[in-house]
């Protein structure tokens, strides 16, 4: 290949980042790090004009590496982000990396290796290796594991290697964005699941591989945690909504088990019938305790007793947020916004 300057870049890499100054720097030094790739692409750092020292470390950063370019994005949000970052690009091939991750030296020659192998498929990546830096986040990443936690997600399980639903760091052919259009910017979560959605209901396929390794650095308190995981159950309604019909009816394991928790709880009110009401968390804490038992062999024993804790923010946040967001989109019909 010819890395002559007007020679178009073979992959862009577009980071939508806002406020992440404690990864973005790990993030771009491990894309620079990138084999055989360092002429060949460009990293754009679509940026909603953050107010801590992400721009000054991606400028620090950029100095002394040009293929990095700095992105404003006055609207905020991550689907303009994605957006805007399409629009710059000029590679051969789109990928859509997060700055809370790195990524393995051979990430993207992976992921273009897997195209070139898959030549039926509009996306590949690999599935995401969570990692936590405090003893909350690596309870959390545990979590995000196991099917305890996130159920048949497959693009969550580390060795999963096959089709799937989604890759949550994509490497997409150009293609692909020219024949379905661009990400939906009326959905502030979930904006990379519907896309995914929708190309796979037209008749393509996404494939990862655990060849291609990256690491997901989680939420580090269960507030945090929780804001997230409400954020992505509320939008889920929004997709669902716009789609009518689920992407995954995983989703809605959640809030069908709180309300049958409630709905129970009510019954046993009213007939006086304990058993009836505490069944089901019984049941429920069970489960968890069985998926707890080789944690507490295997970790840390904070750990393990953060482990629980997790699994309960992400299930509960979650249903909490599909619930608002029912009465948000489908009762009171409140537009996207």
């Amino acid at each position: 290949m010819n890395s002559s300057s007007n020679i178009s870049p073979l992959i862009s890499i577009i980071i939508p980042c806002r406020n992440e100054e404690k990864y973005i720097g790990e993030c771009l030094i491990s894309l620079l790090k990138q084999k055989n790739l360092k002429d060949y692409m460009e990293i754009l750092v679509v940026d909603g004009m953050s107010g801590d020292n992400s721009r000054k470390i991606i400028h620090s950063i950029s100095n002394e590496n040009p293929q990095i370019k700095l992105i404003d994005n006055p609207n905020l949000l991550t689907p303009f982000a994605l957006n805007i970052g399409i629009k710059h690009a000029k590679g051969k091939f789109i990928a859509i990396l997060g700055a809370h991750a790195e990524y393995a030296t051979d990430y993207l020659t992976t992921c273009l290796q897997l195209i070139d192998q898959h030549p039926n498929v509009a996306c590949v990546g690999g599935p995401i290796i969570s990692k936590g830096k405090n003893y909350f986040a690596k309870a959390t990443a545990l979590a995000m594991s196991s099917i305890i936690g996130v159920g048949n997600a497959k693009h969550r399980f580390p060795e999963y290697e096959g089709y799937a639903e989604m890759a949550c760091f994509p490497v997409f052919k150009r293609e692909v964005f020219e024949k379905y259009g661009s990400y939906d910017e009326s959905l502030i979560r979930n904006q990379d699941d519907e896309f995914c959605f929708r190309i796979t209901k037209n008749g393509e396929k996404v494939f990862i591989s655990p060849q291609a390794k990256s690491s997901y650095f989680v939420r580090e308190s269960p507030l945090e945690l929780f804001k997230q995981y409400y954020h992505y159950g509320f939008w889920r309604v929004a997709v669902l909504k716009k789609h009518r019909m689920p992407i995954s009816y995983r989703q809605q394991i959640p809030i069908l088990f709180y309300l049958l928790v409630i709905l129970l709880a009510i019954l046993a009110f009213i007939s006086n019938n304990l058993i009836l009401g505490i069944f089901l968390p019984i049941i429920y804490s069970v489960i968890i305790i069985v998926f707890t038992i080789p944690i507490f062999i295997k970790e840390k024993f904070i750990v393990a007793i953060c482990f629980p804790v997790a699994v309960l923010v992400l299930h509960a946040s979650y249903a909490v947020g599909f619930f608002t967001g029912m009465i948000n989109f489908l009762i009171l019909k409140k537009p996207n916004k």
